[in-house]
Protein backbone atom coordinates (compact mmCIF):
# COMPACT_ATOMS: atom_id res chain seq x y z
CA UNK A 1 0.00 0.00 0.00
CA UNK A 2 1.56 3.32 -1.01
CA UNK A 3 2.22 5.73 1.98
CA UNK A 4 -0.27 7.91 3.03
CA UNK A 5 -3.16 6.00 1.15
CA UNK A 6 -6.65 6.18 3.05
CA UNK A 7 -9.05 3.29 2.04
CA UNK A 8 -12.03 5.13 1.87
CA UNK A 9 -15.59 3.31 1.42
CA UNK A 10 -18.66 5.47 1.13
CA UNK A 11 -21.57 3.03 2.21
CA UNK A 12 -25.11 3.95 1.69
CA UNK A 13 -27.67 3.02 4.05
CA UNK A 14 -31.20 2.44 2.44
CA UNK A 15 -34.47 0.83 4.40
CA UNK A 16 -38.21 0.88 4.90
CA UNK A 17 -38.97 1.70 0.59
CA UNK A 18 -42.28 0.71 1.45
CA UNK A 19 -42.88 -0.07 -2.25
CA UNK A 20 -42.38 3.28 -3.19
CA UNK A 21 -40.54 2.61 -6.41
CA UNK A 22 -40.04 6.43 -6.80
CA UNK A 23 -38.45 7.74 -4.36
CA UNK A 24 -36.23 4.75 -4.66
CA UNK A 25 -34.98 5.55 -8.01
CA UNK A 26 -34.42 9.12 -7.04
CA UNK A 27 -32.62 7.70 -3.90
CA UNK A 28 -30.33 5.13 -6.39
CA UNK A 29 -29.52 8.05 -8.50
CA UNK A 30 -28.77 10.12 -5.82
CA UNK A 31 -26.49 7.54 -4.44
CA UNK A 32 -24.59 7.56 -7.41
CA UNK A 33 -23.47 11.09 -8.06
CA UNK A 34 -22.42 10.96 -4.40
CA UNK A 35 -20.03 8.30 -5.48
CA UNK A 36 -20.93 5.64 -3.42
CA UNK A 37 -19.07 2.49 -3.03
CA UNK A 38 -21.32 -0.05 -1.32
CA UNK A 39 -24.99 -0.21 -0.26
CA UNK A 40 -26.69 -2.07 3.00
CA UNK A 41 -30.74 -2.45 2.34
CA UNK A 42 -32.13 -2.71 6.28
CA UNK A 43 -35.78 -3.81 5.16
CA UNK A 44 -39.46 -3.43 4.52
CA UNK A 45 -39.04 -2.99 0.14
CA UNK A 46 -42.53 -3.96 -0.30
CA UNK A 47 -46.37 -2.54 0.79
CA UNK A 48 -48.43 -0.47 0.79
CA UNK A 49 -46.86 1.33 -2.34
CA UNK A 50 -47.00 -0.44 -5.89
CA UNK A 51 -43.92 -1.41 -6.77
CA UNK A 52 -43.38 -5.24 -6.84
CA UNK A 53 -40.74 -7.43 -8.79
CA UNK A 54 -39.21 -4.03 -10.31
CA UNK A 55 -38.40 -2.81 -6.58
CA UNK A 56 -36.19 -5.89 -6.72
CA UNK A 57 -33.94 -5.45 -10.08
CA UNK A 58 -33.38 -1.99 -8.96
CA UNK A 59 -32.01 -3.28 -5.96
CA UNK A 60 -30.03 -5.70 -7.35
CA UNK A 61 -28.40 -4.02 -10.04
CA UNK A 62 -26.47 -1.86 -7.33
CA UNK A 63 -25.28 -5.62 -5.78
CA UNK A 64 -26.27 -4.51 -2.30
CA UNK A 65 -23.99 -6.60 0.53
CA UNK A 66 -26.38 -6.47 2.98
CA UNK A 67 -29.92 -7.17 2.22
CA UNK A 68 -32.30 -8.05 5.38
CA UNK A 69 -35.95 -8.25 5.95
CA UNK A 70 -38.05 -6.04 7.55
CA UNK A 71 -41.50 -6.88 9.30
CA UNK A 72 -43.72 -6.36 6.16
CA UNK A 73 -40.82 -9.24 4.61
CA UNK A 74 -41.83 -11.30 7.35
CA UNK A 75 -45.91 -10.44 7.41
CA UNK A 76 -45.85 -10.92 3.36
CA UNK A 77 -44.29 -14.43 3.95
CA UNK A 78 -46.68 -15.20 6.97
CA UNK A 79 -49.65 -14.07 3.98
CA UNK A 80 -48.09 -16.57 1.83
CA UNK A 81 -48.63 -19.56 4.68
CA UNK A 82 -52.37 -18.62 4.33
CA UNK A 83 -51.79 -16.48 8.41
CA UNK A 84 -54.24 -14.12 8.19
CA UNK A 85 -57.31 -13.54 10.30
CA UNK A 86 -60.80 -12.46 8.61
CA UNK A 87 -61.87 -10.83 11.74
CA UNK A 88 -59.58 -8.27 11.64
CA UNK A 89 -59.74 -4.95 9.40
CA UNK A 90 -56.00 -4.70 9.50
CA UNK A 91 -55.15 -7.98 8.44
CA UNK A 92 -57.60 -7.95 5.82
CA UNK A 93 -55.81 -4.73 4.65
CA UNK A 94 -52.24 -6.54 4.91
CA UNK A 95 -53.73 -9.41 2.72
CA UNK A 96 -55.29 -7.29 0.00
CA UNK A 97 -52.47 -5.34 -0.71
CA UNK A 98 -50.43 -8.49 -0.72
CA UNK A 99 -52.84 -10.17 -2.89
CA UNK A 100 -51.62 -8.03 -5.49
CA UNK A 101 -48.53 -7.70 -4.88
CA UNK A 102 -48.06 -11.65 -5.32
CA UNK A 103 -49.12 -11.25 -9.05
CA UNK A 104 -45.88 -9.57 -9.27
CA UNK A 105 -43.34 -11.02 -7.99
CA UNK A 106 -41.29 -13.31 -9.17
CA UNK A 107 -40.17 -16.52 -7.86
CA UNK A 108 -36.79 -15.64 -7.06
CA UNK A 109 -38.06 -12.43 -5.43
CA UNK A 110 -40.06 -14.81 -2.75
CA UNK A 111 -37.10 -16.78 -2.53
CA UNK A 112 -34.37 -13.90 -1.87
CA UNK A 113 -37.03 -13.01 1.19
CA UNK A 114 -37.18 -16.45 2.59
CA UNK A 115 -33.33 -16.79 2.66
CA UNK A 116 -32.95 -13.15 3.96
CA UNK A 117 -32.01 -12.32 7.37
CA UNK A 118 -33.55 -9.74 10.18
CA UNK A 119 -29.30 -9.14 11.40
CA UNK A 120 -25.73 -8.65 9.91
CA UNK A 121 -22.41 -7.98 11.44
CA UNK A 122 -19.68 -6.56 9.23
CA UNK A 123 -16.57 -5.50 9.40
CA UNK A 124 -15.48 -1.86 7.26
CA UNK A 125 -11.63 -1.33 8.13
CA UNK A 126 -11.35 -1.34 11.72
CA UNK A 127 -14.86 -0.76 12.84
CA UNK A 128 -17.36 -3.63 13.55
CA UNK A 129 -20.99 -2.78 12.37
CA UNK A 130 -24.17 -4.63 13.61
CA UNK A 131 -26.47 -4.28 10.77
CA UNK A 132 -30.24 -4.43 11.66
CA UNK A 133 -34.05 -3.79 10.72
CA UNK A 134 -35.06 -3.84 14.38
CA UNK A 135 -33.62 -5.27 17.27
CA UNK A 136 -31.35 -8.29 16.60
CA UNK A 137 -33.60 -10.73 17.21
CA UNK A 138 -36.96 -9.07 16.57
CA UNK A 139 -38.32 -6.99 13.57
CA UNK A 140 -41.20 -4.88 14.65
CA UNK A 141 -41.99 -3.61 17.88
CA UNK A 142 -41.89 0.34 19.36
CA UNK A 143 -38.53 -0.58 21.84
CA UNK A 144 -36.29 2.06 19.34
CA UNK A 145 -38.71 4.90 18.78
CA UNK A 146 -36.09 7.85 19.80
CA UNK A 147 -38.10 8.65 23.22
CA UNK A 148 -38.18 5.09 24.37
CA UNK A 149 -35.38 4.40 27.31
CA UNK A 150 -31.56 4.24 27.41
CA UNK A 151 -31.71 0.65 28.16
CA UNK A 152 -33.56 -0.35 24.94
CA UNK A 153 -30.64 1.00 22.43
CA UNK A 154 -28.15 -0.84 24.36
CA UNK A 155 -30.08 -4.26 23.81
CA UNK A 156 -28.76 -3.36 20.32
CA UNK A 157 -25.08 -4.73 21.27
CA UNK A 158 -26.57 -7.28 23.80
CA UNK A 159 -25.16 -10.16 22.36
CA UNK A 160 -22.12 -8.71 20.87
CA UNK A 161 -20.44 -5.50 23.51
CA UNK A 162 -17.07 -5.58 21.53
CA UNK A 163 -18.73 -4.09 18.31
CA UNK A 164 -18.39 -0.34 17.69
CA UNK A 165 -21.51 0.83 15.44
CA UNK A 166 -25.23 -0.39 15.50
CA UNK A 167 -27.25 0.65 12.38
CA UNK A 168 -31.03 0.19 12.14
CA UNK A 169 -34.19 0.86 10.55
CA UNK A 170 -37.61 0.32 11.34
CA UNK A 171 -38.69 3.94 12.99
CA UNK A 172 -38.92 5.81 9.60
CA UNK A 173 -37.12 8.88 11.16
CA UNK A 174 -33.30 9.61 11.26
CA UNK A 175 -31.23 8.69 14.42
CA UNK A 176 -27.90 9.49 15.18
CA UNK A 177 -27.31 8.75 19.59
CA UNK A 178 -25.01 6.37 21.49
CA UNK A 179 -25.28 3.62 24.22
CA UNK A 180 -24.27 3.61 27.91
CA UNK A 181 -20.76 2.89 26.83
CA UNK A 182 -20.53 5.29 24.13
CA UNK A 183 -21.14 3.14 20.93
CA UNK A 184 -22.62 5.12 18.10
CA UNK A 185 -26.26 3.94 16.91
CA UNK A 186 -27.67 5.04 13.39
CA UNK A 187 -30.76 5.10 11.84
CA UNK A 188 -31.22 6.44 8.20
CA UNK A 189 -34.68 7.57 8.23
CA UNK A 190 -37.32 6.13 5.51
CA UNK A 191 -36.85 6.24 1.80
CA UNK A 192 -40.38 5.53 0.67
CA UNK A 193 -41.78 6.85 4.13
CA UNK A 194 -40.56 9.48 6.24
CA UNK A 195 -42.30 9.89 9.85
CA UNK A 196 -41.61 12.87 12.50
CA UNK A 197 -44.28 13.28 15.33
CA UNK A 198 -43.53 16.90 15.29
CA UNK A 199 -45.80 18.24 12.44
CA UNK A 200 -43.51 21.34 11.32
CA UNK A 201 -40.93 18.38 10.60
CA UNK A 202 -43.14 15.69 9.32
CA UNK A 203 -44.71 18.44 6.61
CA UNK A 204 -40.86 17.88 4.38
CA UNK A 205 -41.23 14.44 3.17
CA UNK A 206 -38.55 13.71 0.79
CA UNK A 207 -37.02 10.09 0.78
CA UNK A 208 -34.52 9.55 3.23
CA UNK A 209 -31.32 7.90 3.83
CA UNK A 210 -27.66 7.84 5.00
CA UNK A 211 -24.36 8.13 3.71
CA UNK A 212 -21.73 6.84 5.69
CA UNK A 213 -17.89 7.23 5.03
CA UNK A 214 -15.25 4.79 6.77
CA UNK A 215 -12.12 5.40 6.08
CA UNK A 216 -8.59 4.70 8.68
CA UNK A 217 -9.24 7.86 10.39
CA UNK A 218 -13.18 7.09 11.67
CA UNK A 219 -16.80 7.36 10.47
CA UNK A 220 -18.70 10.19 8.72
CA UNK A 221 -22.29 10.26 8.96
CA UNK A 222 -23.74 12.51 5.66
CA UNK A 223 -27.91 11.82 6.36
CA UNK A 224 -29.38 12.68 2.97
CA UNK A 225 -33.05 13.52 1.84
CA UNK A 226 -33.60 13.07 -1.84
CA UNK A 227 -36.79 15.29 -3.44
CA UNK A 228 -39.02 12.88 -5.97
CA UNK A 229 -41.87 13.36 -8.07
CA UNK A 230 -44.97 12.14 -6.12
CA UNK A 231 -47.12 12.80 -8.81
CA UNK A 232 -45.70 10.42 -10.85
CA UNK A 233 -45.78 7.72 -8.03
CA UNK A 234 -49.57 8.28 -7.98
CA UNK A 235 -49.52 7.35 -11.91
CA UNK A 236 -47.49 4.25 -10.77
CA UNK A 237 -50.48 3.39 -8.15
CA UNK A 238 -52.71 4.35 -10.88
CA UNK A 239 -51.41 1.94 -13.02
CA UNK A 240 -51.61 -1.25 -11.23
CA UNK A 241 -54.97 -0.64 -9.95
CA UNK A 242 -53.57 -0.42 -6.23
CA UNK A 243 -56.39 -1.66 -3.49
CA UNK A 244 -56.90 1.70 -0.83
CA UNK A 245 -55.82 4.26 -3.44
CA UNK A 246 -56.91 7.04 -1.51
CA UNK A 247 -55.13 5.87 1.44
CA UNK A 248 -52.28 5.77 -1.02
CA UNK A 249 -52.60 8.90 -2.09
CA UNK A 250 -52.91 10.50 1.29
CA UNK A 251 -49.90 8.73 2.43
CA UNK A 252 -47.58 10.25 -0.37
CA UNK A 253 -49.45 13.90 -0.20
CA UNK A 254 -49.07 13.77 3.69
CA UNK A 255 -47.29 11.28 5.46
CA UNK A 256 -50.25 9.96 7.17
CA UNK A 257 -50.62 6.29 7.30
CA UNK A 258 -53.95 4.20 8.21
CA UNK A 259 -52.28 0.87 8.53
CA UNK A 260 -54.11 0.14 11.96
CA UNK A 261 -57.46 2.40 11.58
CA UNK A 262 -59.39 -0.32 12.15
CA UNK A 263 -62.62 1.65 11.81
CA UNK A 264 -61.81 3.49 8.62
CA UNK A 265 -59.63 -0.11 7.69
CA UNK A 266 -63.44 -2.52 8.19
CA UNK A 267 -65.29 0.59 6.21
CA UNK A 268 -63.31 0.26 2.99
CA UNK A 269 -63.17 -3.60 3.84
CA UNK A 270 -67.01 -3.51 3.79
CA UNK A 271 -67.43 -0.82 0.76
CA UNK A 272 -65.02 -2.41 -1.59
CA UNK A 273 -65.46 -5.84 -0.67
CA UNK A 274 -61.79 -6.56 0.06
CA UNK A 275 -62.88 -9.00 2.44
CA UNK A 276 -64.53 -10.89 0.17
CA UNK A 277 -61.96 -11.22 -2.11
CA UNK A 278 -59.41 -11.89 0.26
CA UNK A 279 -61.46 -14.67 2.09
CA UNK A 280 -62.03 -15.98 -1.94
CA UNK A 281 -58.45 -15.68 -2.22
CA UNK A 282 -57.35 -17.82 0.22
CA UNK A 283 -59.92 -20.76 -0.18
CA UNK A 284 -58.26 -21.15 -3.72
CA UNK A 285 -55.05 -21.32 -2.33
CA UNK A 286 -55.81 -23.79 -0.15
Amino acid sequence: MKEGFNLQNRIAILGDVHGNVTALEAVLKDCIANDVTEYWFLGDLILPGPGGHNLFEMLERVKPTVWLNGNWEESYLQFLNGQVDINDPADIHFAKIAERLARDLKESDVVRMKQAPIHQIKQVNHLNFSITHNLPNKSYGPELYPTQDQSNFDQLFKEHEELDVAVYAHIHQPVLRYTSKGQLILNPGAVGQPYDSWPKLWSDLRAQYAIITVDDEGLQVNFRKVSYNVDRELQRANAVNLPYLSLYEELRKTGKAHTHNQDMLAQMNEEFGYKQDVINYLKNKS
